[in-house]
């Protein structure tokens, strides 16, 4: 009887033994594959997240370049845009000031009457209209020395001008204007050229 108990818990010590045995067994493999399965996983997310990274620094480099490259058109655009207004206002203010200065001088404006005058081949009747404005200083003397170049032309004042002069021919509507606007015009073609080559020349 004694022998068969001890036989009977040696028995289930046994069973207990293997069981544990096998539980350990069964635990460490399955730690060893949660192992293995999360350094799948970790390798798996490292490579998504070097590969978004990959991507980022490249949408990161192409941002950059595009922002650069439109910095440069807009730049260049502004400096040209701003060139344009500085000529612009610069000679606006030479033209004006000159162009007005000149055309209120009487020398000038006889010499320049006078060199019109001298290079018109047609003999026929002409008319000479001056600015109503500058009746007192030019009616007299400035006149008389210019009808001697000229029997046949006339003389007239009109406020439709303001500075400079008009010759026309009476028998028919041809006529050469040296209105403040055509001196305007002129002398903003001529300056175009000369101020941007003054402000804006390229270093050489």
């Amino acid at each position: 009887m004694s022998d068969s108990i001890n036989n009977l818990e040696k028995l289930t010590d046994q069973i207990y033994q293997e069981g544990i045995e096998k539980a350990e067994k069964r635990s460490r493999q399955m730690i060893q594959e949660a192992e293995a399965e999360s350094a799948q996983i970790l390798k798996k997310a490292k490579a998504e997240a070097d590969r978004i990274l990959e991507e980022a620094q490249r949408e990161a480099v192409r941002l950059q370049k595009s922002v650069e490259s439109e910095l440069e058109l807009k730049s260049k655009q502004y400096i040209s845009d701003l060139r344009v207004k500085i000529e612009g206002l610069l000679s606006q203010k030479i033209i004006e000031t000159n162009t007005h200065e000149a055309l209120v001088d009487v020398q000038f404006m006889q010499s320049a009457i006078s060199e019109v005058l001298k290079n018109w081949k047609d003999t026929g009747d002409r008319e000479l209209i001056l600015p109503k404005d500058l009746e007192e200083r030019l009616n007299g003397a400035f006149t008389n020395s210019i009808k001697r170049l000229t029997p046949n032309l006339s003389i007239t004042f009109e406020s439709s001008i303001n500075a400079g002069f008009r010759i026309a021919k009476k028998d028919d509507n041809y006529q050469i204007s040296f209105s403040y606007d055509d001196f305007i015009e002129i002398f903003r073609n001529y300056l175009s050229d000369q101020t941007n080559k003054v402000l804006f020349k390229s270093p050489e």
